[in-house]
């Protein structure tokens, strides 16, 4: 069966980069469900896209389904056939329903018995008749964040259709979407080559394009942008500040990068840097450019920029007009910090009690005055003596929210509270911390760099997620509004792999008594809840990086406190897992566990040991139950796990090779469950080994 490539073009009024991201990353996934159905074979699928238009090249579409032969199952032959394999009423009913000659009919045996059954061949249809059904379900089934409707017709998609692009080969594939025919003809770039013209075959699509100005491959648009950023940047002699998020945006606006550079007075150099870039950046889109090897390090940025536009067309006009807005928003951004540096940041703290945190747990200022006291306690955790700077710095993390430069730009906050409190002469941790406590603000993010920031960080996420469990603001399938996931797995990151530990009952239990009484829930209810959910997500963490089952031994021996000692608990047991012996111990340990679930209490007797396979075992044990309960109570599972493999694995095996356990004798039998029920109990305070696979 010969192969053609198959493309599909849906051309549209200008779509956002982030509608254009989100379409692109479904279709692959929505086009090969939908050919999986209809038997459709297929080779690779590369979505591409501009903002004028979203496409998918396939490679190898068969030019026909494949034949389906299917074995279609009836009633049984007891009750299909009578004696003499004539078919009974039920069988001819059965061969009626189906459409069959009784002749097509025939007798299979199954799991079940034997039943009559007939295959139903049904030869695949041409390509041609089928693509057409696909390609407008997929079109239908395209995810944007909005939709809308257009004209008289009732098909809502992110922007209206202007044009459809359907070849499979050389053939236009006769298909209709919101009214709008398939056929060949395209468009170019809407300045520098607008006029519509025809593409010959799937295969020629990108290169058509291209010359046409339309760089519809994302991968390639982007890096012909990044490199001419980059080569602008150094004509001014600078490098680009790199900012990924920009890129991708940028790349989703334009169908043909090209930089036009512009400028601003020096003299706006005297703001914060993150000041000057987040006006540029969040505002205007433009790329800031900063100097290759400073002279002065406290100067590192340049009074240049760089803007991606979609035409070569004027730039000297477009240059002129970007700078005009510029100057603009960095003289207003100017005011809002001469302004605010007329009040200190402690002057303004009572203002935060006016700013609502969430209308039932009450204003920005009663957060703050919950966690400065469990940042404090944070703080001192342990014998540190952080806890005085962590109050200090928890009280002003949250000011910088009432200050003018961040009501207009709210992506600054932290970053223009550290500044002010620099300014201000407050000490150095205490300022980080204003900026830090908001780290890590997502996945990959770095985290705060000092145990003062990390317990503001971890108080301030632990008050959130007490305050908003308390009041029944829970996490539902993909819904999280209040990003409680987020602050969870920040939390678990700050103590894995920040400066700080967590003891995460105490923690929650601290956070959830903070609050007022009559505020929240039932104190135990909401910390139970909490704790749940932090298993939850501990789970998933971990799950990403272990087996599934080895993480669950570890969490069920785990008492819910430090999150480093879980930490350690994962790492040794896989650990464990590669060495030779895990194999064997596990199985014995499992058989140890499940034989000795009911064993009565107390110890056992060395003095009814019969078997020497059984006293060996008892000897092995009291060697080295000691040191094993010494390394658990100090975190050593590396240790305590190696100590087991030395010294159990012979005892073990040899016992359950040579004992039997449950013997007659009450007394005996008692005895060796006792045994091994000391065994199950001192491995399992490392990790719950019967839940391990083997």
């Amino acid at each position: 069966m010969s192969a053609q490539d198959l493309l599909l073009e849906i051309g549209t009024e200008e779509l956002p980069a982030s509608f254009l991201d989100k379409a692109l990353g479904a279709m692959p996934a929505l086009f090969e469900g939908l050919m999986k159905g209809a038997r459709v074979a297929h080779g690779a699928i590369r979505p591409l896209g501009t903002p004028r238009r979203l496409a998918l090249l396939v490679e190898g579409v068969a030019e026909r389904q494949e034949d389906l032969s299917m074995e279609v199952v009836g009633p049984p032959k007891r009750v299909a056939m009578d004696d003499e394999g004539k078919l009974t009423k039920a069988g001819e009913g059965f061969a009626r329903k189906q459409g069959v000659s009784p002749d097509d009919l025939r007798v299979v045996t199954t799991d079940k018995g034997e039943y009559i059954a007939y295959t139903r061949a049904e030869t695949g249809r041409a390509a041609a008749e089928v693509l057409p059904e696909i390609l407008e379900e997929l079109c239908r089934k395209i995810p944007f964040q909005k939709s809308m409707r257009w004209g008289a017709g009732d098909v809502a998609f992110g922007r209206p259709i202007h044009w459809v692009v359907c070849l499979h080969g050389g053939e236009v594939v006769p298909m209709t979407f919101a009214s709008v025919d398939a056929g060949r003809g395209t468009r170019g770039h809407r300045f520098l080559s607008p006029e519509t013209f025809e593409v010959e075959t799937a295969g020629a699509y990108v290169d058509a394009l291209r010359e046409a100005h339309v760089y519809v491959d994302s991968s390639e648009r982007r890096e012909r942008m990044e490199k001419a950023l980059a080569a602008a940047a150094e004509e001014m002699g600078g490098k680009l500040v790199e900012d990924a998020f920009l890129v991708g945006e940028c790349a989703g606006m334009v169908e043909e990068p090209f930089v036009v550079p512009g400028s601003f007075d020096a003299s706006f150099l005297d703001l914060p840097r993150s000041v000057i870039v987040s006006v540029m950046r969040d505002h205007q889109r433009y790329f800031a450019v900063e100097a290759s090897d400073p002279a002065d390090e406290s100067v590192t940025l340049l009074p240049r920029y760089l803007n991606v536009v979609n035409t070569a067309n004027a730039p000297d006009i477009i240059a002129k007009g970007n700078d005009r807005v510029l100057r603009a928003r960095l003289a207003d951004a100017r005011f809002f910090v001469d302004e605010d540096r007329k009040v200190s940041l402690e002057a303004r703290v009572p203002r935060l009690d006016d700013v609502v945190f969430q209308k039932k747990l009450g204003s920005v200022g009663d957060k703050v005055r919950r966690v400065v006291g469990l940042a404090a306690h944070l703080g001192d955790l342990g014998g540190a003596r952080h806890g005085e700077a962590a109050a200090r710095a928890a009280r002003l993390a949250k000011v910088d929210l009432v200050t003018l430069i961040v009501g207009e730009f709210p992506e600054l906050q932290g970053e223009m509270g550290e500044f002010y409190a620099r300014e201000q002469g407050v000490d150095d941790d205490v300022a980080t911390a204003i900026r830090e406590h908001y780290l890590p603000r997502g996945a990959g993010d770095s985290l705060p760099t000092s145990p003062v920031s990390a317990a503001v960080a971890i108080a301030d996420r632990a008050d959130t997620l007490a305050g908003c469990f308390g009041i029944g603001l829970v996490p539902t399938g993909s819904a999280d509004p209040f990003a409680l996931r987020r602050a969870a797995l920040g939390i678990i990151r700050i103590a894995l792999d920040g400066p700080t530990d967590v003891h995460l009952s105490a923690l929650l239990g601290a956070a959830v008594g903070a609050y007022p009484d009559g505020v929240l829930g039932a104190t135990d209810e909401v910390v139970d809840a909490l704790t749940a959910f932090f298993r939850a997500r501990l789970k998933a963490y971990y799950s990403g990086r272990y087996p599934t089952d080895l993480v669950e031994a570890c969490l069920g021996a785990w008492d819910g406190e430090s999150l480093r000692d879980l930490s350690a608990r994962v790492g040794a047991v896989a650990r464990f897992r590669e060495m030779p012996e895990y194999e064997s111990l596990t199985v014995a340990f499992k058989r140890a566990f499940n034989i000795a679930k009911d064993a009565p209490a107390g110890e056992p007797d060395p003095a009814l040991f019969e078997d020497g396979a059984e006293k060996a075992l008892a000897d092995a044990f009291a060697g080295l139950e000691g040191t094993l309960s010494d390394d658990v109570s100090r975190g050593a599972y590396d240790d305590a796990l190696a100590a087991v493999a030395r010294e159990l694995r012979g005892p073990i095996d040899r016992f359950f090779e040579e004992v039997f356990v449950m013997v007659d004798d009450d007394l005996l039998r008692d005895n060796r469950l006792r045994l091994l029920g000391s065994i199950a109990r001192t491995v399992t305070a490392i990790a719950h080994f019967h839940e391990l696979s083997t």
